[in-house]
C-alpha cells in the first residue's frame, strides 16, 4: 500500500486536502439563519427558543424587554413562514433534521409480529 502524505506534507507540495464530514448543530444553525435571512439577535432568540426557554428566560439572558423578545419573535415567525413557537420547532425539525432520520431506501423492512 502506498504512503499516503499528511496534511503538512501535501502543504508543503503545495497541495489541499479537504475534508468531508457531517454538519454539526453549530452548522446547522448557521445554514438554517443563513436560508431564511435572519439577523444576529433573531437567531438567538430562536436558538433559546429551540432550547425550550420561556420569553421570560429569553429577555433576561439578552437583556432586552419582554415586547422586544416578542417582536423578534414575530419576525422570526414571519421569515420561516410559521406563527407560533411550537410551529417554529415542529418546521425546523421536519425541514432540517428529519430527512437526516429516515431509514435509507435500501434498509431492510421488518415484519410485525403476529
Amino acid at each position: 500500500m502506498a504512503d499516503v502524505p499528511s496534511a503538512k506534507g501535501l502543504a508543503a507540495l503545495g497541495r489541499t486536502a479537504i475534508a468531508v464530514e457531517r454538519a454539526g448543530p453549530a452548522e446547522h444553525i448557521a445554514l438554517i439563519v443563513a436560508a431564511y435571512g435572519l439577523t444576529p439577535r433573531e437567531r438567538d432568540v430562536m436558538t433559546l427558543v429551540l432550547r425550550g426557554r420561556s420569553t421570560a428566560d429569553i429577555s433576561r439572558s439578552a437583556g432586552v424587554s419582554l415586547h422586544t423578545v416578542q417582536d423578534h419573535l414575530k419576525s422570526v415567525f414571519d421569515k420561516t413562514g410559521v406563527r407560533s413557537r411550537r410551529d417554529l420547532v415542529a418546521t425546523l425539525f421536519a425541514r432540517h433534521y428529519l430527512p437526516d432520520m429516515s431509514p435509507p431506501a435500501f434498509a431492510p423492512q421488518r415484519r410485525p409480529r403476529d
